[in-house]
């Protein structure tokens, strides 16, 4: 890692001088609410096109910061962990080039501490279930994060073209046993190219391609016993032959792609729609010292469907709204070994779990600008519905969700050279159906975490939170900002509180 740690820092540097060259003479509350503009954030999933990025900002902007947060959950997943604290460090930027032609690029890191985590010594648990390494004890993790991320984009006549390689890794350690090791790599590349069919009416295609990989290792130092070590195979139920091994070690590999079209007027800003299917293969590996054996192989299929329209109603006045829908198929495939005295030999590969998560999200949005205040509201609305089953035994679980909230967020100028910003925000998860056809795993302690992991699922979930932002600009220096921001969330009677605080610089 200190490789990777020397190139974030290079990277680091580079972004921030290279800011410093292209600033644009705007006053700091144009400046800032250019740079973070909410309709920006609200249509995420059109940039998600990298030809689309032409029309991301008529103006270069850069941000530095430095920021510190503690998650302190009272009620939580076992196998995510009890919050997490720590530093992140971020650098980002967007720069025009020319009239036709934008670069942008980000850099990252963090260092955090992960509390009590158990039933899980894997990263990315979301990306991998379930097909996992888990033990009844796990601990306190060490975690740090690198990403780094660069695009380009150039318009050429009728035809725009952009690409963008994005990186990130992580390494997770504990000191104590059972002493986990565990690192990751994830490389995107993506690109796209849209072609002006008529007057500001685009059409686009984009595809992307996706490489990761996850290595872990498990040691015990103690010699007075350590907990036993479970390969799972889904809802409780586990691989009997390759339980318990002194040092287990696995490795995941996936590979992907994702492809999809765009249809767009004015660059997004009067509608757009976004269509997009995706695949990918994860093939978990158990490695010992003499051979290695595929255990699970876990297909991902994904397809999303996106649609905006945007009105003017005046000057001053703008109002839109979104529809989204997106559906996951996950389909895992075991293999099946058998001992003969030292020989293990594979006998079979059968289709034995299947998750489907099925999303529609509408949200509105109404935005009121004046010169030196600007208000921003969008609501939303959102349903899911999650079906998790395996077979041998049949075992399964049902969920289906209300989630409806909104999003504020209000910038007012103080001074010429100061700017407040504030975004309070509130969400709720209503659980309208739980199913629980849990098969008995034969193990009192796994049974239990399974059906505390199905109350937390099952569970209504309340959220209210803001961030407040304080921005001056003195002569002849970079704008500096402050930041802070606080979360409650309400679950089974309890509270999990989240709170931050950042500084950085703006360009």
């Amino acid at each position: 890692m200190l490789n990777i740690k020397t190139s974030f820092y290079l990277l680091l540097i580079t972004l921030s001088s290279f800011s410093l060259k292209a600033q644009d003479s705007l006053s700091l509350f144009k400046t800032i609410s250019n740079q973070y503009n909410v309709e920006r954030n609200f249509k995420t999933k059109y940039y998600y096109n990298p030809a689309s990025m032409s029309g991301y900002s008529s103006s270069s902007f850069s941000e530095f910061n430095v920021g510190y947060h503690n998650n302190d959950e009272k009620v939580y997943r076992q196998q995510l962990g009890k919050g997490d604290k720590g530093l992140t460090v971020e650098a980002k930027s967007f720069q025009k080039l020319k009239p036709n032609r934008f670069v942008w690029g980000s850099a990252s890191y963090q260092n955090l501490k992960n509390g009590a985590n158990k039933w899980s010594e894997n990263l990315d648990y979301d990306r991998i279930s379930p097909y996992t390494t888990a033990d009844s004890v796990g601990g306190k993790l060490n975690l740090e994060r690198y990403q780094f991320a660069g695009g380009y984009v150039q318009k050429m006549n009728r035809w725009t073209v952009g690409a963008q390689l994005n990186y990130s890794a992580q390494l997770g350690y504990r000191s104590k046993d059972p002493r986990l090791k565990s690192t990751t790599s994830d490389l995107r590349l993506n690109a796209g190219v849209n072609y002006n069919v008529f007057r500001q009416y685009e059409v686009g295609v984009f595809g992307e391609f996706n490489k990761y990989t996850q290595n872990n290792t498990i040691t015990f130092q103690s010699l007075l016993g350590r907990p036993y070590v479970y390969q799972m195979t889904g809802l409780g139920l586990s691989n009997y032959l390759f339980n318990g091994d002194l040092n287990p070690n696995s490795a995941f590999e996936e590979f992907g792609y994702k492809g999809g079209m765009q249809i767009s007027n004015k660059q997004g800003r009067d509608f757009y729609l976004h269509a997009a299917i995706g695949r990918s293969n994860i093939i978990k590996t158990y490695n010992t010292s003499s051979s290695n054996f595929d255990l699970s192989d876990l297909e991902n299929k994904n397809f999303e469907f996106e649609g905006a329209k945007f009105f003017n109603l005046n000057e001053k006045n703008r109002i839109g709204l979104l529809a989204n829908y997106t559906a996951s198929i996950r389909t895992g495939s075991e293999y099946g070994y058998s001992l003969n005295n030292t020989t293990i030999t594979q006998i079979f590969k059968r289709k034995s779990y299947r998750k489907e998560d099925y999303v529609t999200t509408i949200k509105g949005f109404y935005q009121y600008n004046q010169d030196h205040f600007s208000i921003t509201a969008t609501p939303f609305y959102g349903y899911e519905e999650i079906k998790e089953r395996r077979l041998y035994p049949n075992s399964g679980q049902k969920f289906e969700y209300s989630y409806f909230g909104i999003n504020a967020d209000y910038k007012q100028q103080i001074k010429e050279n100061q700017v407040l910003s504030f975004q309070p925000y509130f969400s709720k998860r209503v659980v309208n159906k739980s199913i629980n056809a849990l098969a008995a795993t034969g193990n009192a302690a796994v049974a239990e975490w399974i059906f505390h992991d199905y109350l937390f699922q099952a569970s209504d979930i309340t959220t209210f939170g803001a961030s407040l932002r304080y921005d001056l600009k003195l002569k002849k220096l970079p704008a500096f900002f402050v930041s802070a921001q606080y979360q409650s969330q309400k679950i089974q009677k309890k509270n999990n509180n989240f709170a931050g605080a950042s500084i950085g610089i703006t360009f």
